[in-house]
């Protein structure tokens, strides 16, 4: 293997390349973990997140999203816990092995300067048809997972159905099997809706006639409806914009609800305050009314429609901003009527809810409590919100200590929406250490049951999932 960039290394003024933030060089396996607290006997699984980590030292224009994909986990097992972590084998990232050194610039590089837009599939993880798949937010062919080694098995096109990217934050419908996903561009079609099943084939690609090529992330299902936006973060198509040129134009957000019975019937849109959002919490059919939760941005960049740098939040990557706080957005789909609100005026960022109720109403959701002082985007803490009156139950880290996504595991045979455990990462910026934190969702305010002890540091990641043991033991 060639050389990796060590964190002794890492050039100096970066903010994403150095301390807490430091890729990691090496792959490892370690059994037995220590633990204070006690592993619940009641998980059976485990659990992976996703993350940029750079294989070598980065071209021009780095952003934080550029990294290559590394998966970490920790698998639960009979009260014991197993660490392992390992690099996703992309096209992209085998050209740089074979160069010796990163061949791409980054994503806020200028034209000409180098190849742009690497499939680094570091952004997120989903279990589909019996497969682990990581996929990147730019959109492209999904990358198999084997499970618990984290091998990479190959690319995933969906034995040749899948005909476009595959943007990440897809979502699936445990009621039926089936996989809703976006793809977008800056040519038309802008954006377009796929329905994978769980057979391993794409059923159905529909089209999205937008004005003009906006930035994409995330969409939502409830039982009724797929959702997609229409908000005024647009791609900049000028010659020497950067790969990830995007600019707030002066226009509201338009939600689109497409009909999950007839997903050729016209698209319907509904006008909300101009915003932009990164990442959805969920969504759910409430008679006529659709429910959305979020968490809204009034700003997506550190540049407005003026072309004003602001500079008075924390930005990823120096360029995009992350201060978003809790939103629900409820359309009534009988009289079009539109209400919105931000439930909370705490900073907050990667919710998540009990993925078993995807596309149902969730009484309860879980978020990262962002760290507003901080100069990237850093979490405080995770927080559990009631979805029936929006109370809020906090779990700040120790001084110094920050991690981000909460995720839920269900305990086995569990019959409630809350009846499991949240998984998540923390990491000491000052020892360089690092621990996977379990909370009982049922008694949230007493703070985590079990801190497993991992044995090497593990830098800021992005989504993460809980995959049950019965879903892959029997492909050991």
């Amino acid at each position: 293997m060639a050389t990796i960039i060590r964190e002794t290394e890492v050039a100096t003024g970066r903010e994403y390349l150095s301390g807490l933030y430091a890729p990691v060089p090496d792959e490892r396996v370690a059994a037995d973990l220590p633990v204070d607290g006690r592993l619940p006997t009641d998980l059976d699984g485990i659990f992976v997140q996703n993350m940029p980590n750079p294989a070598f030292d980065p071209g021009a224009g780095h952003s934080w999203f550029d990294g290559d994909g590394m998966v970490h986990s920790v698998e639960i097992r009979n009260g014991r816990a197993t660490y392992r972590n390992r690099f996703i084998e992309t096209a992209g990232l085998k050209e740089d092995r074979a160069a010796g050194r990163a061949t791409y610039v980054g994503s806020l590089a200028l034209p000409g300067l180098g190849k742009r837009h690497k499939n680094t599939a570091n952004t997120d993880l989903i279990w589909h048809g019996g497969r682990l798949l990581a996929l990147w937010w730019e959109g492209g062919v999904p990358y198999e997972i084997s499970l618990p080694s984290l091998e990479t098995v190959g690319t995933f096109d969906y034995a040749g159905t899948l005909d476009r990217g595959m943007t990440s934050h897809a979502k699936l419908d445990p009621n039926t099997g089936e996989m809703y996903f976006i793809s977008w561009g800056t040519k038309r079609p802008y954006l377009s809706v796929g329905v994978a099943t769980d057979d391993g084939r794409i059923a159905r690609t529909v089209d999205i006639d937008l004005p003009g090529p906006r930035v994409q992330h995330d969409m939502a299902i409830s039982g009724k409806y797929v959702c997609v936006f229409d908000f005024p973060l647009a791609v900049d198509l000028r010659e020497d914009a950067p790969a990830l040129g995007f600019k707030m134009t002066p226009m509201p957000s338009r939600i689109g609800l497409l009909s999950r019975a007839d997903l050729d019937a016209p698209v319907r849109w509904f006008e909300a305050e101009p915003c932009y959002m990164w990442h959805v919490m969920c969504a759910y059919d409430d008679g006529d009314d659709f429910v959305l939760l979020g968490v809204r941005t009034h700003e997506a960049t550190d540049v407005d429609a003026e072309g004003k740098h602001r500079g008075d939040r924390p930005l990823v990557d120096g360029e995009h901003r992350f201060d978003s706080y809790l939103h629900e957005w409820r359309i009534n789909t009988a009289t079009g009527a539109v209400t919105e609100r931000d439930v909370d005026d705490a900073l907050a960022e990667f919710p998540r809810v009990n993925d078993r109720y995807m596309a149902r109403r969730q009484h309860v959701g879980y978020l990262a409590l962002v760290d507003g002082d901080a100069p990237t985007l850093r979490a405080k803490g995770i927080a559990r919100y009631d979805l029936d009156d929006y109370s809020r139950q906090d779990v700040l880290f120790p001084e110094a200590c920050y991690g981000y996504e909460p995720c839920f595991a269900p305990k086995m045979g569990a019959t409630d929406e809350d009846e499991g455990y949240i998984l998540n990462f923390v990491t000491d910026s000052e020892r360089g250490t690092s621990e996977l934190w379990v909370t009982d969702a049922q008694h949230f305010a007493q703070g985590p049951v079990a801190r497993v002890k991992l044995p090497r540091r593990v830098p800021p990641g992005f989504h993460g999932r809980w995959i049950e043991a019965s879903k892959y033991a029997e492909k050991c």
